[in-house]
């Protein structure tokens, strides 16, 4: 299916695939280097990919709420994914294991099948037992019998050697008709990349990647591993609704080989649900000395769903001994362990590091006008989603407003604080003035509508937010406002439904940003 790839190149010093968070289909930049292809649908809804479902560019989607200048580490390609793909449907691979036999390629069509799910490490590819699968047929005119919602794709658990349950299907097909996938989660939302070479669309195997979530505090890690021979990664499944994820091949992280094939080690063991046999290989980790590496660890171990240990590991890098302690700490890692405790939730020690990085940022520009990221709007931000610290995000503000000056994202954070701080009928003022610069700003609208709907100005609120999903504006922080209000937004039906085909058919396409007064001026 090629309205399903993306075509990047390979940049020296990182890049990542990224899927935005505004509802997309696809998007392409042709280059020489790899194809990233990117999938993405609901667990259950057969049927084929209409041909209308086109491409559309990956630079349309509603820019993220500005919070300041910015400067961006890595490339990214912003990355419009093939929407919706039926699972039976939904790559131009075979399959993404080998079934247990040796001469699967070569064995006769059969109506029943029972397949070994294969992943490769950095030694070579082995049996995955115990390990949640997702299995379907590729491309074909049937589908699996017997599964639990009648649609086609399996999902189970591997057993003691890798294998999956027995699979039947109406029609004869050989083993690498099929599909086969590592799991993870069990949402009704599910996506997973295939990378293939430029030129020859040959897969990718056995390349490292790390597979990110956009949510309201950062890019979170929710996979890594190595591409499956068919150059695919794991499938991850979850529960927000055009969720944006980001894929990370090429990077620090990826290229330091054996400290990956450690961190990818533990993975797998948390995946098998085996915590003993994780903290076994995280006691003999070799690459867990330097508080870049112990940062990366609790990256991964909130990836599994420890966070607990994720915070000691955090903690562990944040350890300076003599000497080390005598000297400041390098800017680069006091914005990855700032990045770190913002997934955490410490806000504390997100207040300290972001005043470190501020004043560093002083020094810097002087008298000049200020540069780089307006890091007090950030955390003024991040702060106010903890009630015990509304007096130093509203101190964080109007620091924003006395650096940058008045401008409509640090107003309108401002105009959310005070709103949570009692003082509504100033905080929502505030808020109508940059609502009225950014409205649609997915952010800016789930903030104003929540004050307003908190306010008992329910109606008013609920204008503001017909009038978003008219304009198609949606996101991280629309998803949880309007889960909190009970606002009926179609995303909120189940994900195979008319309602949410018929919203993405409508939002799914270019879109033209209207004319201003000041456009129309110059």
């Amino acid at each position: 299916m090629a309205d399903a790839t993306i075509r990047v190149a390979l940049a020296r010093g990182g890049w990542n695939l990224r899927a935005p968070n505004h509802p997309a289909r696809r998007g392409t930049v042709q280059r020489p280097g790899i194809i990233g292809s990117s999938m993405k649908h609901p667990q259950h809804r057969p049927g084929p990919v209409p041909a209308r479902h086109a491409a559309r560019h990956a630079a349309q989607p509603a820019p993220p709420r500005p919070r300041g200048p910015r400067t961006l580490p890595a490339l990214w390609l912003a990355a419009a994914l093939a929407g919706f793909v039926p699972a039976t449907q939904a790559a131009p691979i075979a399959a993404s294991a080998d079934p247990h036999t040796p001469d699967a390629a070569e064995q006769a069509p059969s109506t029943e099948h029972v397949l070994t799910l294969m992943l490769p490490t950095r030694d070579g590819v082995t049996p995955a037992p115990d390990t949640p699968y997702r299995v379907f047929l590729t491309g074909k005119d049937d589908a699996i019998l017997d599964t639990p919602r009648a649609d086609g794709i399996l999902h189970g658990v591997t057993d003691a050697q890798g294998r999956t349950a027995r699979i039947r299907t109406a029609l004869p097909h050989r083993a690498d008709d099929f599909t086969l996938l590592r799991r993870i989660g069990d949402g009704p939302w599910g996506h997973f990349f295939q990378l293939l070479r430029s030129g020859d669309d040959e897969p990718l195997p056995g390349w490292p990647y790390i597979m990110t979530m956009h949510l309201r505090w950062g890019e979170q890690w929710v996979d890594l591993g190595y591409t499956t021979r068919q150059g695919a990664t794991a499938y991850f499944s979850h529960d927000v609704p055009a969720g944006s994820i980001s894929l990370s091949i090429e990077g620090r992280v990826t290229a330091d080989g054996s400290c990956f094939s450690e961190l990818d080690a533990i993975n797998r063991k948390f995946a098998q649900n085996d915590a003993d046999g994780a903290r076994e290989r995280i006691a003999a980790m070799r690459c867990a000395k330097t508080p870049t590496q112990q940062l990366d660890l609790a990256r991964l171990l909130l990836l599994a769903g420890q966070p607990d240990l994720a915070r000691h590991w955090l903690m562990q890098a944040r350890q300076r001994p003599f000497p080390q302690w005598l000297k400041p700490v390098k800017t680069d890692l006091l914005r990855e362990r700032l990045a770190v405790q913002q997934l955490l939730g410490m806000p504390e020690l997100v207040l300290a590091d972001s005043n470190a990085l501020q004043a560093r940022q002083s020094r810097r520009d002087g008298a000049r006008a200020p540069t780089g990221d307006d890091l007090a709007n950030n955390t003024a931000y991040y702060l106010a989603d903890f009630p015990d610290y509304l007096a130093q995000a509203e101190e964080q503000a109007r620091r924003s407003l006395d650096r940058y000056g008045t401008r409509p994202y640090n107003q309108g954070t401002l105009g959310w604080i005070l709103a949570l701080r009692g003082q509504t009928e100033e905080g929502l003022r505030l808020m109508r003035d940059a609502y009225r610069d950014l409205p649609r700003d997915q952010e800016m609208v789930a903030d104003y509508g929540l004050a307003l709907w908190r306010d008992g100005q329910r109606e008013h609120a609920t204008r503001l937010w017909d009038e978003a999903q008219r304009e198609c504006v949606w996101g991280v922080r629309m998803h949880s406002a309007l889960r909190e209000a009970a606002y009926p937004h179609p995303y909120f039906q189940p994900s195979g439904s008319s309602a949410v085909q018929a919203y993405r058919d409508r939002c799914d396409g270019p879109r033209i940003k209207a004319k201003t007064r000041s456009s129309e001026q110059t």
